[in-house]
């Protein structure tokens, strides 16, 4: 599979230039190396209002006055999940898990760590499931390394791409890391404290893997989901290389996860566990966010130090992973930690002195002449089925079922919301608005050609004549107790279901795949249906 350049997934009516004025910059994978680059060197990242990522506020109004600019939690609101960060010069790069979803890692850029654009999209068709990903850079060029039924990596000259077709390391294994030795060979880490020798192009690998590290022993009557040492991330600093690695479970109790570090004067190890472990944990189920854990150290260009990881929000796991970040101090003896009083649920000062914007918006006109980056498909391979401009998103019909059309979907962010969308039909299509774990777990209210029915995952709800083939349909999730409603005009509304309840529609309920509920379009049958005025609101 050949991705596409990337201007053919946003716009290239506007350019944000990244100019380096001097000969030599600072970059790394969360670690200080150099990159020796020729004075005046500029670079294009393509940018555009179709992707605009954090809203119509500018920086220049949000950073008046004499109030210290300020951050608060969730950095990414949403299901982002297994966050893997770095920093090249003054700027930051962030991608994450995108399971079954087409495209796949989108690639975000920042100067601020706070507010973030989305740059390009990896993958642009399903072939597999993607799960916590590294990205890195090694002497100038850009590697993204993650699984997906085994162990791929992706390459590219920028984050922005275009990125190479994935390459199969056939590593039967999960959670890579990146990470290059002394003498300039390099290795890649995954899960259950594993190495492999990497050649030196990082496209294939040599040798065969070994074990490594045993991970942390935390206390036996911690409240965990199992051991599970996992999602290792390298860095170098001093005369140290840092291992930092997710213990406890993703999901289970909320106490479950934790990130730990240790430390070597190898990257092959031995490793030292840190006397101060665990570096970010949940101790308890009053906590704001739950279940913390599987993060990247990444440091300022002055030399500051940000943890950046993910969790659920406190009862709210149908939400999936939002990413969070925290601030991080060093101690004389060369340990990470977090400082004492940090609160990662209260404000914190804006770690580069500017202030959070809201984040990209998720209702969408469909003017645009693209599919803006709050949208994925599940286990699509023809993004083609879904065209937008002038006002509609036109969606090729797919399947016999609404768990057989590969929805297109968007990351809810708040714990009540509601969503709302016209929806207009040809005689054999069924066109939906759903709230899923899995297409196969959905709740939704289909238009098909005289009727009305809500679904949920046992079976039919209600059924309603309808007259016409459009149809306003809306669906209210308050803190997960979900209605069903319809409209002829979007005035007038009838509810078809009042009271849905969606509270299993997450991990440690379905037992699989640590999704979130996302609300969804879908089309199903044949023929095509077509979607306008797509509206999210928080409530």
């Amino acid at each position: 599979m050949k991705p596409k350049h990337l201007t053919q997934i946003i716009s290239p009516n506007t350019a944000e230039s990244i100019n380096v004025k001097g000969a030599d910059i600072k970059v790394g994978v969360t670690r200080r190396t150099w990159l020796k680059l020729s004075a005046g060197a500029s670079a294009a990242i393509l940018t555009s209002p179709v992707w605009q990522a954090w809203g119509q506020t500018s920086q220049s109004s949000t950073e008046s006055g004499a109030a210290k600019p300020m951050f608060q939690n969730p950095l990414f609101a949403g299901d982002y999940a297994d966050p893997t960060i770095l920093c090249v010069g003054e700027d930051f790069y962030m991608t994450h898990t995108s399971y079954s979803y087409a495209p796949g890692l989108v690639v975000w850029h920042s100067r601020d760590l706070v507010n973030w654009t989305p740059i390009s999209q990896v993958v642009n068709e399903t072939h597999g499931e993607i799960w916590a990903p590294d990205l890195v850079e090694h002497d100038g060029h850009y590697f993204i390394y993650f699984p997906m039924g085994g162990i791929y990596v992706v390459h590219a000259d920028h984050p922005r791409g275009p990125w190479s077709a994935p390459i199969d390391l056939k590593i039967n294994d999960i959670d890579p890391g990146h990470v290059v030795g002394p003498d300039g060979k390099r290795y890649l880490y995954t899960a259950g404290g594993h190495a492999i020798e990497l050649s030196a192009d990082g496209l294939s690998t040599i040798g065969e893997r070994k074990k490594v590290y045993d991970g942390w022993a935390y206390p036996k009557e911690w409240k965990t989901e199992g051991f599970w040492l996992e999602s290792p991330k390298l860095m170098k600093r001093g005369e140290y290389y840092y291992l930092i690695c997710a213990e406890g479970g993703t999901a289970g109790p909320p106490t479950s996860h934790m990130s730990v570090v240790a430390r070597s004067r190898s990257p092959l190890g031995p490793w030292e566990n840190s006397p101060h472990n665990p570096l970010i944990h949940t101790y308890s189920a009053d906590e704001d966010w739950w279940s913390v854990g599987h993060g990247t150290l990444v440091s300022t260009p002055d030399d500051r130090w940000y943890f950046v990881s993910h969790g659920y929000r406190k009862g709210f796991q149908s939400l999936g992973r939002n990413n969070l970040l925290e601030p991080i101090e060093w101690t004389s003896d060369g340990w990470p930690r977090a400082p004492l009083g940090t609160r990662r649920s209260e404000p914190m000062p804006a770690p580069m002195g500017v202030a959070q914007r809201p984040m990209i918006e998720l209702s969408d006109d469909f003017k645009a002449p693209v599919l803006k980056a709050t949208w994925q498909a599940w286990k699509e391979k023809d993004m083609s089925r879904y065209q937008v401009g002038q006002g509609a998103l036109t969606v090729r019909a797919k399947g016999n079922s609404y768990a057989e059309s590969s929805p297109l979907t968007i990351k809810a962010r708040d714990e009540s919301y509601e969503v709302q969308v016209i929806a207009e039909i040809e005689k054999e299509t069924r066109a939906a608005l759903a709230l899923e774990y899995y297409p196969s777990v959905a709740a939704f209210v289909e238009l098909q050609n005289g009727l009305l029915n809500v679904n949920g995952p046992k079976g039919q709800l209600a059924s309603r004549a309808w007259r016409t083939e459009s149809a306003w349909l809306k669906m209210v999730n308050r803190k997960n107790r979900v209605e069903f409603l319809a409209s002829e005009d979007g005035q007038a509304w009838q509810s078809l279901v009042a009271d849905f309840d969606a509270t299993g529609f997450n991990q440690n309920t379905q037992r699989g795949g640590f999704q979130a509920a996302r609300p969804a379009l879908a089309a199903s049958g044949s023929g095509s249906a077509r979607f306008s005025d797509f509206r999210y609101r928080k409530l």
